[in-house]
């Protein structure tokens, strides 16, 4: 009797470190294991941080975020105190999640603008959709009471030739967008359609097809302005 316990206490252990080793090889090796991007960076400010005078505003997303934050801070200036969390992290990525959590749990925010799209060109568009789920989760635990806008995911031009659009990348973000979209219905979120904003207009955008030019981050700023100013008097009818 001694000895069959002593087998099935063996067969129990081994069976256990094999669960525990597939587990392991799946979160390095699987499909939730984060793709690797060959620079990858996350940008955090907030302005007036030490003031609670006005209303805060959260800009989230990429560097295109990045590229039309400032003149949209002069937009809402003595309107709104503005923050950016600014990222490579594609929106399945933990690191993504983590990051945005930090400055919710920070912070108290009246109104949200977030994006995630533009980067994880090695995720599937099934992987993008699946990480809608948490981000909306995060969202309703540590920003239940301010006003979420969706902007959706800008266009891509070619490289050097910006009045053509990269139409492979074009369709992916036109089906990210869709996704979104679907999402943001659901949850009744406000919408900020820079891609329709932005797609008839290459001027808009700079030489390498990805980013934005002078021209086209002030037309970002002044519409994406009015929509959180929009906002922010709704919620003092509130």
């Amino acid at each position: 009797m001694k000895t069959n316990r002593l087998r099935i206490s063996i067969v129990l252990i081994t069976l256990s470190i094999t669960i525990f080793s597939n587990v392991m090889a799946h979160e390095k090796t699987g499909e939730n294991a984060p793709i690797h991007e060959r620079i990858e960076w996350t940008d955090i400010w907030v302005t007036n941080a030490n003031k609670n005078n006005l209303p805060r505003v959260l800009f989230v997303g990429d560097s295109i975020v990045r590229g039309y934050f400032n003149a949209t801070e002069k937009e809402l200036k003595d309107k709104a105190n503005c923050a950016r969390y600014t990222t490579s992290a594609f929106l399945t990525h933990q690191d993504f999640l983590n990051g945005l959590k930090i400055i919710l749990k920070r912070y108290q925010f009246d109104v949200i603008h977030i994006n995630n799209g533009l980067h994880g060109w090695d995720y599937s568009e099934e992987q993008y959709k699946s990480g809608f789920p948490d981000l909306i989760t995060l969202l309703n635990n540590h920003a239940k009471n301010a006003t979420i806008i969706w902007a959706m995911t800008t266009p891509v031009r070619k490289n050097g030739t910006i009045n053509k659009l990269d139409k492979d990348k074009t369709e992916r973000v036109k089906q990210r967008n869709k996704i979104a979209a679907e999402f943001i219905e659901k949850e009744q979120y406000k919408t900020s359609d820079l891609f329709s904003l932005t797609i008839d207009h290459p001027e808009y955008h700079s030489q390498d097809g990805v980013h934005f030019s002078s021209k086209g981050k002030e037309a970002q700023a002044k519409y994406i302005a009015g929509i959180v100013i929009d906002c922010l008097k709704n919620r003092k009818k509130q």
